[in-house]
């Protein structure tokens, strides 16, 4: 699908096409108005598999651009929403401790250049993400 057709159904009343949207808008983050649609689909307050979803697909996709608006959600969401966040950050943690050492480095690297970004609310997000990287054992 395009951006745009993926930007029409961020904005259905359909939870199912919220969710689509959120899992195919994270391959385009990085653009100003996809960035937006993204950041309301993950403080969803529609439906939290909205938030499961979009949260999954950015970390999966796990550049700059992608934990960029993780972390803004991260910030921002309280209550049943951080849970979700949570749960989604926690099959991250499961990933990287079947992988390698450098797989760590990696993620451990996008989110101190996040530490440097313009927006406070990511740069606090990016912060507490690694506080949270800290306290896992991957050995």
């Amino acid at each position: 699908m395009t951006p745009e057709e993926l930007l029409t159904l961020a904005r259905s009343d359909s939870w199912a096409d919220r969710a689509q949207a959120g899992r195919g808008l994270s391959g385009f983050v990085g653009d100003p108005q996809v960035d937006e649609a993204v950041r309301y689909l993950l403080l969803n307050a529609g439906d939290t598999a909205v938030i499961d979803a979009t949260a999954e697909a950015l970390l999966e996709r796990g550049d700059v651009a992608a934990l960029r608006l993780f972390a803004y959600a991260w910030r921002r969401a309280d209550g049943e929403y951080a849970d979700h966040l949570s749960s989604a950050l926690s099959g991250l943690f499961f990933t990287l401790s079947c992988g390698s050492s450098a797989d760590r480095d990696g993620f451990r690297s996008l989110l101190h250049e996040l530490l440097a970004d313009v927006d406070v609310t990511v740069r606090d997000g990016a912060q507490n993400l690694l506080t949270r990287l800290d306290w896992v054992r991957f050995e």
